[in-house]
């Protein structure tokens, strides 16, 4: 099995842009909103998910750390989402992941749920 390292990917943009003109001066340390719609392959089905560049990244970064696949992890977030789409599950995901999984609290019922179903999926492949 080959997973990627997320820090290579061709879709890299800085989150925060050089200068840019505005009325005669340059204006930096501004955020832009880069969300870009991205397909994948979920469960045997083509999906696609619209994320800003930082969570696509990170989301990446969580599976490679997890050691599996995007697509096990995102179609983990997929079957253990309530009501928002699968865009905004996957951005909540991420959040409460990166929030507090790295501070060494636990996680919500919901997410260690998400990361089974993703472990699960690669212990059957």
């Amino acid at each position: 099995m080959t997973i990627r390292d997320p820090r290579t990917s061709n879709r890299l943009r800085p989150l925060l842009p050089g200068p840019r003109a505005s009325g005669g001066g340059e204006e930096r340390g501004y955020l832009r909103s880069q969300v870009t719609k991205r397909s994948l392959v979920v469960g045997g089905h083509k999906t696609s998910v619209s994320l800003e560049d930082a969570f696509w990244i990170e989301l990446r970064s969580i599976a490679h750390n997890l050691g599996v696949h995007l697509s096990q992890l995102v179609g983990s977030i997929d079957s253990e989402r309530e009501h928002s789409n699968l865009s905004s599950a996957i951005r909540l995901f991420v959040f409460e992941y990166r929030n507090r999984a790295s501070n060494g609290h636990e996680l919500s019922p919901q997410a260690q749920a998400v990361l089974s179903g993703a472990r699960r999926h690669l212990a059957a492949h």
